[in-house]
Order: structure tokens, then C-alpha cells, then sequence
């Protein structure tokens, strides 16, 4: 059978294969062009980032975690441990090991107390959702692990994680010189990056937040160690293979006598107040309390909300009165001020003035009225002092001159740093135009002066600095830095020039304070004691007149502040004491009593 078939023409032809011949060489094209960018992805990643991808390829494989070393202890100076790390366990699921339902269920009966078993579901199924191998649970005690130990065959697919908590000693008293720790914040790692050299603020979760906690962080946090392990794919630690080794934090040794210290807080009696005391032997600080305080234990693991309530509290638990309250100083500065006169001539100790009760400021046209209603009479240096004449000392004041009397509280260290590792600490302010100014836009004035020679007005100073000042008169105007860990051995000395018979009649004076039937500290009754000092009230509010005062002291919050300062033995000074006791009125009464038993127990 023979088909017909039309014949292709030459045109119809070559347009066929000009078509084919056009898809070759576009495929061509496009194969090269794959190959070229293939070729192009593969330098890249061999060649430009060969190295960055091995390392990660690496660190997929092998990876590491810090070892976090045991915080140094802080121990009294009798040798009392006050705050260490103490080891913690919890307890872990390892999800790797595939742990039992009846496992976990045998683990939720023996620490009901802690865990429930539909808790530990939920952790279990969490963590699988994030993809960790690893559940921590709860934290465990010394009897908790050993039931946990004992019934270990129990209990598959469990383990335990070991850690350091920090403990402190439970007494109150100890929490402001102590301090206590906190999660690192952006501040803190601002503050430490400027006082530890090379510090990573990556490494730590918690850092001192106050006390001897943070000015020794250095010292007491160690160094890091490693610990190199492997991962699998899903990130799950394989196998340990290499450590470096960690040091731990160094021990420091503070200034803090034991029992002093708790006797004090407890002669406090719930007061709201301060007493400091200064070992004047190398200006160490062997007592020093804040009332009321609580147990840095106490601030382990509480909430946002508790820890604001604290804050608002109106007795200020959290707040160091020691090192941070500002009082003034009333009539315990006036044996200073009484240097400061002898030196400049302002008097002498034949000087006689009729105190009647009132001081009389003739260029201002006022009246002062002074404490005791009468007076105290025909009245010299040494009466002022024993009797605590205000009138006196009022008068004395309108005699200062300004620049000198700036200079006497420079050099008793007003106005800068009384201790270099006390945390926080507060300046007492200095007085003078510079400070007025910015305060009241004016400079000082006589007038000024009349409350200030009673230690009244403007003047204010914490109970560290009036220590301090007992510890300056005892040691005839000389003295160091008080501190609490790291002693400063640069000598000062108050800008005075007064002769040895006058360091002698000052200290006689003292004496009379306390031991003599008119003696505002007569009531403390120091027996033996042989104890030195400066009754003194503060007050609260400036009050004009005595129906006023009477009225205003109703309520109890602005009541005078009872002050006492002093030192013992008096004839050779071995301890400088301030007290501060809150609206409690007398120095004398109040106040002097308990200086009286704290210098007791330190020196028996």
C-alpha cells in the first residue's frame, strides 16, 4: 500500500532546528549558570567560610560550662563564721533515661511535701517542648538526700544537681556590716567593671549588693573554673572530657566582735537607733548596729512585692543607721567645740558667764531659750560642760570666725569619707557658705553660728562620725579612719592647738559628766567602769517655747533624739562609743546606760 507523504519544506526545516538548537543552548546556559553559582556556594563556604562554619561545627560537637567556685566566708574577728556558701542539692529528671511513670510517681509520694506529681508532669512536658534533656525540681536538704539516696533503685532516671547557697548567721545585728547579695544588674556590672580588673559581668548570676559583700566582691567571689563536655545533635550533654580548675573566694576577717555585737542589738530593745564603737587602738570597728535589722536569710527568694514592702516599712529595717543616718549631734559636740574655743581664745577655763535659761542674740533682736528652765546660774568652761550649758556655748558661737571654724570640721573630718570599706556610707555634710548656698541660696550669718555651737541647725552627723569624734577627744585630737576589714594607715589630726593641762581639765570634765551628782550622764552609774563621755539631746523640731515643747512631746515621734558619746577606761582609752537612740529623749538616761554595757563586755 503505498502512502502519500507531503514533502517537508527546506524553510519548515530549518525553523525546527533552529528552535531545537535554540533550546540546547538555553538549557546549556542554565546548567552553566547552576554550576557556576553552585561552584560559587561552595567557595564561599569552603573557602571564605570555611573556618567560621569548623568552628561551629565544632562547638556543635564540643562545648563547655563554667564552674562556678565557693564564695569566700566572712568570719568575726573572734573567729565566727557570719556568712559562707553552704552546699545545696536539687533534684533532676534526666529525660535521656526515659524515667517511669511509676518512678515519678514513687518520687512525688516521698517528697509530697515539696512536689506534687501532676507538678512534675507539667515540668516534663514543658521541658520537652523546649527540647531539654535536664528538669530541675526542687531544692533538697541533707535528710531529703538521704531519703532520696535510699530509695534509689526506685527511682531511674533521677538525679542530683550540687550548688552553693550563701548563709548567713541569723542574729540581726549583723546585716548591715554584712550586706547581702542580689542577681546582677546593669548597674552592678557598671560598678565592678570600674573596680575589678578584667571583669565579665557574663560570668556571674549574683554579686554583693551592700556591707562587706560588695566592697570585698573581688576577693570573695574566686575564679571560674571549665568543664569541657560533647553534645549529641539534639544538644544533650554526652561525655565529660576535660576540667580547668577554679579557685575559691578568699576568706576576709572583719573588725565585728561577736558577742559585742549581738549584746548590743539586743540593749537596743527594739528602739530605732545606732551605736558605733571604735577600737582605738588601730581604729577597727568592733561593734556597729542599726535597729530594728532583720536576718539576710530572710531576703532568700522573696518577691518583688515582699521586698517593696520592706522598703516602705515606716521603722526602715533595710535602712543603716550607722553608717547612713544623719541626727544631729546636740550637746555630745560641745567637747569639741570647747577645743576649738581654748585654741582660738574665744574662752578660757576662768571664763564666767550668768546662764538664767536664756540666751540673748542682741544683733538679731531673738531670744534662744535653753533646757533647763532657770539655768544653771553663774556658769564657766568646765560647769558648761558637766551641766551642759547652752547659754554658754551660745555665746561662745557668735565669737567664731567663719573660716576657722569651717577649717575645725574639715579637719574632723566633715564633709568627706570617714571609712574606706563601710557600705553605704554617708558624709556628715560641712557647713559652710558653699554648702548654704546651694541649699539656701545665701551664705552663712552669725546667727547661723548660735544653733550650730550646740550642735543644732544645720549640723548633722551619723552615728560612725560622732564615735569617731569621742575616739578624737580621747586620743587628744589625733586619730585614723575607722574600718572594718582593711585598716588605712594615714594619721589625722582636729585643728587645735591647746596645751596638755587643757587635754587634762577637757578629760577631767568628761569624767564629771558621768560621776559627778550634777553631771547630765549621772544616772548611767558606770561603777568601775572608768568611763568618759557627752550626754546629749537632739531635737526633732525647732520648738520656741517650753508650753510648746511639752505639747509637741505627746507624740513620740518627735520627741528629742537621746545621744551619748564617750570613752573607757579614761585613763587610757581602749574603746570610743556613740548611741543613738531615736525620740528617747535623754542621753543620759536612755543613751548612757547601754554605752555603758556594751564598753563592759568588751572589756571584761
Amino acid at each position: 500500500m503505498y502512502i502519500y507523504q507531503s514533502p517537508i519544506s527546506p524553510k519548515l526545516k530549518d525553523n525546527k532546528f533552529a528552535i531545537y538548537h535554540g533550546r540546547t543552548r538555553f538549557l546549556l546556559a542554565l546548567f552553566i549558570l547552576i554550576l557556576a553559582i553552585s561552584a560559587g556556594r561552595f567557595f564561599y563556604l569552603q573557602i571564605i567560610k570555611g573556618e567560621e562554619l569548623k568552628n561551629l561545627r565544632e562547638q556543635n560537637i564540643n562545648d563547655f560550662e563554667y564552674i562556678y567556685p565557693k564564695r569566700g566566708r566572712i568570719v568575726s574577728k573572734d573567729g565566727v563564721v557570719l556568712a559562707e556558701d553552704r552546699k545545696i542539692y536539687s533534684i533532676a529528671i534526666d529525660l535521656e533515661q526515659k524515667p517511669s511513670e511509676q518512678s515519678i510517681q514513687t518520687f512525688a509520694k516521698i517528697f509530697a511535701d515539696r512536689i506534687s506529681f501532676d507538678l512534675i508532669k507539667s515540668k516534663v512536658e514543658q521541658s520537652l517542648k523546649s527540647r531539654r534533656s535536664e528538669v530541675a525540681l526542687t531544692k533538697i536538704g541533707q535528710e531529703e538526700l538521704a531519703k532520696f539516696l535510699v530509695r534509689g533503685d526506685d527511682l531511674t532516671g533521677f538525679s542530683i544537681i550540687e550548688d552553693y547557697e550563701r548563709q548567713y548567721d541569723p542574729h540581726p545585728s549583723f546585716f548591715h556590716v554584712l550586706g547581702h547579695m542580689g542577681y546582677l544588674t546593669q548597674s552592678d556590672a557598671k560598678h565592678f567593671s570600674t573596680e575589678i580588673k578584667n571583669y565579665d559581668p557574663k560570668l556571674w548570676r549574683k554579686v554583693g549588693k551592700s556591707g562587706i559583700e560588695r566592697v570585698y566582691e573581688k576577693e570573695l567571689q574566686g575564679q571560674h573554673g571549665k568543664k569541657f563536655f560533647q553534645r549529641n545533635a539534639r544538644g544533650d550533654k554526652r561525655i565529660i572530657t576535660n576540667e580547668e580548675p577554679f579557685s575559691e573566694g578568699n576568706e576576709i576577717r572583719i573588725s565585728i566582735d561577736y558577742e559585742a555585737q549581738k549584746l548590743a542589738y539586743e540593749l537596743m530593745q527594739g528602739n530605732k537607733g545606732s551605736i558605733v564603737v571604735i577600737d582605738l587602738e588601730d581604729f577597727s570597728i568592733p561593734v556597729a548596729i542599726s535597729t530594728p535589722s532583720i536576718s539576710a536569710n530572710d531576703l532568700k527568694g522573696i518577691s518583688s512585692s515582699q521586698y517593696q514592702e520592706l522598703l516602705n516599712d515606716s521603722s526602715r529595717p533595710l535602712f543603716n543607721r550607722a553608717f547612713m543616718g544623719l541626727y544631729p549631734p546636740g550637746s555630745s559636740i560641745k567637747p569639741l567645740f570647747a577645743t576649738f574655743a581654748l585654741s582660738n581664745s574665744y574662752t578660757n577655763w576662768d571664763e564666767t558667764i550668768f546662764d538664767d535659761g536664756f540666751f540673748r542674740f542682741e544683733e538679731e533682736e531673738r531670744v534662744f531659750n535653753a533646757w533647763k528652765e532657770g539655768g544653771h546660774g553663774y556658769t564657766d568652761l568646765n560647769k558648761a560642760l558637766v551641766e551642759s550649758s547652752n547659754p554658754f556655748f551660745m555665746n561662745l558661737s557668735v565669737k567664731y570666725e567663719k573660716y576657722k571654724f569651717v577649717e575645725l570640721l574639715k579637719s574632723s573630718s566633715f564633709g568627706s569619707k570617714l571609712c574606706e570599706d563601710c557600705y553605704p556610707h554617708q558624709y556628715s555634710p560641712l557647713i559652710d557658705d558653699v554648702w548654704k548656698r546651694r541649699n539656701f541660696g545665701k551664705d552663712l550669718f552669725k546667727g547661723d553660728f548660735i544653733n550650730l555651737g550646740i550642735g543644732q541647725g544645720y549640723m548633722l552627723t551619723t552615728p560612725l562620725h560622732l564615735s569617731l569624734i569621742a575616739g578624737m577627744l580621747a586620743s587628744k585630737g589625733n586619730y585614723k579612719l575607722p574600718y572594718l576589714a582593711r585598716r588605712n594607715d594615714l594619721d589625722f589630726s582636729i585643728d587645735v592647738e591647746i596645751l596638755e593641762s587643757d587635754w587634762v581639765r577637757l578629760n577631767q570634765a568628761l569624767i564629771d559628766v558621768v560621776y559627778s551628782s550634777n553631771g547630765t550622764g549621772y544616772r548611767i552609774s558606770p561603777g568601775n567602769l572608768n568611763l568618759a563621755g557627752k550626754s546629749g539631746t537632739a531635737q526633732v523640731v525647732d520648738i520656741n517655747s517650753r508650753e510648746e515643747y511639752d505639747e509637741v512631746r505627746k507624740n513620740i515621734n518627735l520627741r528629742d533624739h537621746a545621744i551619748f558619746i564617750g570613752y573607757a577606761p579614761f585613763d587610757d582609752p581602749r574603746y570610743s562609743i556613740a548611741v543613738i537612740v531615736e525620740n528617747g529623749e535623754s542621753g543620759g538616761r536612755v543613751a548612757g546606760p547601754i554605752a555603758r554595757d556594751v564598753l563592759k563586755e568588751l572589756l571584761k
